[in-house]
């Protein structure tokens, strides 16, 4: 696998998913479209992969092919087939909702063998290696209710999950097969011959550092002539094999150049490089600068510091920084290293992933980022605090405070109620989430039970407000009222409704309400 910046990744199959045998993550992205990217630079990996634009609009580059994709846009590709997104200067960010699998993990038969007409149910059965379909209105509706179904299911993992998991999976392949279009690969092309090219790259990838990898090698290994794959190279990507090798090895000198203290000729035979002075030449070439520049500027930009206490910073920076950006698969390895670092957990927690997330909160607050940028920087946070858990516990870290929140009884409406509880869990609070419809008493017995500060109440429905005065009644009932804040919220709502039932606050929005409960939380 390649990740989103073109650098190999350490991840294998069996570690990736070796707890889960699906990958689901959301992420947004904002790179910038550039004709002269270098194939090298898109991602790959061993998995069918089908992407959802969920927002906005841009440019999907498969192998060397062009795309123009929008919301709505659903594209699955076959394992080893190199793409990345960008975005069109002047237009909105990306939201892409990506799912990844292995046909073997979960199907037998025709349905899990790639040279199958049924290869996962027929979208490949032109023996292509990718394609894409354009949904609207309920189509989209279904794909995107599958796909929230899959992730529930993978996150909770309640009683037979994998084969819930499973049903769900046949039944968005069948989906996205019975909505398809076209292939988004090039026809003069075979699948054979691009399967061919993927696993040159994929040597080229495993073994950069390895001097004697050539073309001829790579070649002789396939059974091939030299010169027939270095033509099929081209046809296949449009760029030369020796531009793509050079450019694989140069990236990995940069990397090394930004994130260790390893001398130019450590680097050199680390990535497979010639020598010293064609390493400085083809550096000056491509980026127009020394290889001793290029550290000296890049320094500030990554992780790693020769003072021990910066790079530290620097780590609670990233983790901050790529948590804003919802990049949830760095932020988890981030909070990794911070703690090998040594890093307290307290402050790991606070100035990383809270402090990331308060200014989501801020900037959604103010309209600067909407509800998709906060529901995957609230699941980069949660990657994050995963690790943290068990850590927080032995190093006797407390939550600010205890809420328990719900959406009330007869309202089955969650999706407010949700970002509240990100919102408030990105405030350092403990939350007890109670679901949809929820009795009066099983707010005030779970504020009892957990000793909960603040009972939060939330509606949609303007014939559900009046459980929320029946929540109050049974919180003066219980003997708790002067123990515990009654927060409500949601569209109906208003500051005259909240002060008419006796409540303690009313706020108008998520970011809002996590504020207001950190403030009641203290004053309890």
């Amino acid at each position: 696998m390649i990740d989103s910046g073109g650098q190999p990744s350490k991840l294998k199959k069996e570690e990736w998913l070796k707890e889960n045998p699906i990958y689901q993550n959301t992420v947004s992205c904002e790179k910038r479209f550039n004709p002269d990217f270098s194939l090298s630079q898109l991602h790959f990996h061993e998995f069918v992969e089908v992407s959802i634009i969920a927002e906005g609009c841009g440019i999907h580059r498969i192998w060397n092919r062009i795309f123009e994709c929008r919301k709505g846009d659903v594209y699955v590709l076959n394992a080893g087939v190199p793409h990345e997104y960008f975005v069109k200067d002047g237009k909105e960010k990306l939201v892409i909702q990506n799912l990844l699998f292995d046909a073997e993990d979960w199907f037998a038969g025709d349905l899990a063998a790639p040279d199958s007409p049924r290869f996962c149910y027929g979208i490949f059965d032109e023996n292509l290696l990718s394609a894409y379909v354009t949904l609207k209105g309920r189509s989209m509706e279904a794909v995107e209710k599958i796909y929230q179904t899959i992730e529930k299911e993978t996150e909770e993992k309640n009683p037979e999950w994998m084969d819930v998991t499973k049903a769900q999976l046949m039944l968005l392949l069948i989906t996205i097969k019975r909505h398809l279009e076209e292939s988004a690969a090039d026809g003069s092309v075979s699948p054979k011959d691009r399967m061919v090219v993927s696993t040159v790259m994929r040597l080229v990838i495993e073994r950069y550092s390895d001097k004697e990898l050539t073309l001829e090698s790579i070649a002789s290994s396939l059974f091939m002539s030299k010169s027939y794959l270095s033509k099929l190279f081209w046809r296949v990507t449009g760029e030369h094999f020796s531009e793509y090798l050079r450019s694989v090895r140069l990236q990995q000198a940069c990397r090394l150049l930004r994130e260790t203290q390893l001398t130019n000729e450590q680097i050199v035979y680390g990535c497979g490089l010639k020598d010293v002075p064609s390493f400085y030449q083809l550096f000056k070439a491509k980026l127009s600068m020394t290889p001793n520049r290029y550290r000296t500027e890049t320094r500030n930009e990554t992780q790693y510091k020769e003072r021990r206490g910066e790079y530290q910073m620097s780590i609670l920076t990233d983790i901050s920084g790529n948590l804003q950006r919802g990049k949830a698969k760095i932020v988890k390895e981030l909070v990794q290293k911070a703690v090998d670092e040594g890093i307290p957990v307290e402050q790991i927690l606070s100035e990383g992933l809270l402090d990331g997330m308060s200014v989501v909160g801020e900037k959604f607050k103010n309209n600067e980022v909407y509800v998709p940028e906060v529901l995957v920087a609230a699941r980069a946070m949660n990657m994050g605090a995963q690790i943290l858990k068990p850590l927080m516990a032995e190093a006797g870290v407390k939550a600010t405070g205890k809420v328990c929140i719900g959406t009330v009884q007869g309202d089955l409406h969650d999706i407010g109620k949700n970002l509240v509880k990100m919102m408030m869990e990105g405030k350092g609070l403990e939350v007890v989430d109670l679901g949809t419809d929820v009795a009066p008493e099983t707010y005030v017995q779970t504020a009892i039970e957990q000793n909960c500060q603040v009972i939060c109440c939330s509606a949609l429905l303007t014939t559900t407000m009046g459980v929320m005065e029946e929540v109050v009644k049974k919180a003066e009932e219980a003997g708790i009222r002067d123990k515990v804040k009654i927060m409500i919220g949601g569209a109906p709502v208003t500051e005259e409704y909240c002060q008419k039932i006796g409540a303690d606050k009313y706020t108008p929005d998520a970011a809002s309400a996590a504020d207001a409960a950190v403030v009641l939380c203290a004053a309890g």
